[in-house]
């Protein structure tokens, strides 16, 4: 590894340290990694961590924002494409908010290491908070678009509250399945996740 990373183009420098620093969070956690144990990890300098980042608590916010890119970008994608009718659309974005990447174990590992930091690192809070009302607008306008294709007129806070739910719905059936490693529920909870967009909004998505 440390080849990789000593020998890396400076463009993707920044980007590796970051999935060093991941690595060290999930085996050691946010207190035990230090710049020295990144730098052992990436196989790089302290002075080359200082050099792109200055401080631990910049690469500790940095590798946050890359944790919520990991677990929501293929979402946020689905969520930002006009491709397929609405309908079709909100399906998709359940199934890739369940599933690949964003359902591994070692996902709900680094977020709830980040989120137990809320508390003492404003920084992280506000960014927390952020990103989730971005996700959540992201998510209100595409339930918009499948409530007008219905020939439905709901108000703005009716689909804002719609939003909210079915995001905590999300949620919980993510952790779900993030927290069986074998994978086995991942279908399960993207099934059950669909019938419950199809609950609550009273649409068919299958």
């Amino acid at each position: 590894m440390s080849g990789l990373y000593r020998h890396a183009p400076e463009g993707d420098r920044r980007q590796e340290l970051i999935e060093a620093t991941l690595e060290c969070i999930a085996e050691l956690g946010i207190q035990s990694t230090t710049v020295r144990a990144v730098a052992a990890k990436a196989g790089v300098s302290n002075g080359l961590i200082r050099h792109h980042f200055e401080n631990k608590a910049n690469l500790i916010v940095a590798a946050y924002r890359r944790t919520m890119e990991l677990i929501t970008e293929a979402a946020l994608e689905v969520l930002a494409s006009k491709e397929g009718t609405p309908h079709q659309r909100l399906n998709r974005f359940v199934r890739v908010a369940l599933g690949g990447q964003a359902s591994e174990y070692r996902m709900i590992s680094l977020w709830a290491t980040f989120i137990s930091q809320i508390g003492v690192n404003p920084v992280i809070a506000s960014l927390r908070s952020e990103e989730y009302l971005s996700f959540r607008r992201a998510t209100e306008a595409l339930i918009a678009e499948v409530f007008a294709a219905e020939g439905r007129n709901p108000s703005t806070e009716e689909v804002e509250k719609m939003a909210i739910v079915a995001n905590a719905v999300l949620d919980g059936l993510w952790i779900e399945a993030c927290l069986d490693e074998s994978g086995k529920t991942v279908e399960q909870m993207i099934d059950l996740g669909i019938n419950s967009f199809e609950t609550l909004m009273n649409v068919k998505l299958t």
